[in-house]
């Protein structure tokens, strides 16, 4: 990416696709970026109570729409995310 860049990289064995975390200070533009990563779950209400007892900050309860279950949640910067189940 550039000198002094760092980031990390996580998969499961065998995955095809991994997830990369890196500073937004990488990206020049990245006050204007929003992420748009959704984690599925098989088991959503165990997955969001576990969440949320370890301390994740969930932008409301539990919603339930006609394609599933989903909830909205940030990470320590303020990164919002979907868990779907």
């Amino acid at each position: 990416m550039a000198p002094g860049a760092f980031w990390l990289e996580v998969a499961p064995p065998g995955a095809e696709s991994a997830l990369v975390i890196y500073p937004k200070s990488m990206m020049k533009n990245y006050e204007e970026l929003k992420p748009s990563i959704v984690f599925v779950c098989e088991d959503i209400q165990s997955t969001y109570d576990t969440m949320k007892a370890n301390g994740v900050e969930f932008e409301g309860e539990l919603s339930k729409m006609q394609w599933g279950t989903f909830a909205t949640f940030k990470d320590e910067d303020g990164n919002t995310f979907l868990l779907k189940g």
